[in-house]
């Protein structure tokens, strides 16, 4: 989407960032949409592990911070968005996650030998949900965060420093660290 700035002007997809705001949401789902890797084979390394998610196959969706800087600086406007990320690395644990959770492919519900309980449980959920709201404006959704199958993790690039543990403080809270024991 092109997006206008204070002015009324249009600024185009993407732009700086101090012009403009993009939401989190938005950057994380573009970059987990568009990311490839950099061989000849053009792989979309993010959207295939998000169809491994969806297919039980994995449980992680691990986001290399290498990756995310080698993105960020062939877009404009995105140029400090790893550092963003890893100063707030929880917060954005919690963003990169509702972002996956938007464009994960759906799994094909039907009854079997790979269904677990919890896939047994919301297939009933959503159909007693559905007989529900045809008699009651009420939706019996389940948030997201109870839904979700996948924990989003970071990896740390190569130009985190390592430390230890006695060097890490209360003003490291929330940010990413590596340490070593």
């Amino acid at each position: 989407p092109d997006y206008k700035s204070d002015k009324g002007e249009t600024l185009g997809k993407f732009k700086s960032v101090a012009r403009l705001t993009v939401p989190e949401s938005e950057r994380c789902i573009f970059f987990l949409k568009t990311y490839s890797c950099g061989d000849e084979s053009g792989r979309r390394k993010y959207e295939d592990m998000l169809v491994d998610i969806s297919n039980r196959k994995r449980e992680s969706l691990e986001i290399d911070l290498a990756d995310l800087e080698e993105f960020c600086l062939t877009i404009e406007g995105y140029e400090n968005f790893p550092e963003i990320v890893q100063s707030n690395a929880r917060r954005y644990a919690s963003i990169f996650a509702e972002a996956a959770d938007d464009i994960m492919p759906r799994r094909i519900f039907g009854v079997s030998d790979e269904d677990d309980s919890f896939d047994v449980l919301m297939r009933q959920r959503d159909q007693i949900g559905v007989e529900i709201n045809e008699n009651i404006n009420v939706s019996p959704e389940l948030p997201d965060v109870l839904r979700r199958r996948f924990r989003v993790y970071f990896k740390p690039g190569t130009k985190i420093a390592v430390r230890t543990v006695r060097s890490i403080r209360a003003a490291d809270i929330g940010h990413l660290v590596t340490f070593t024991v």
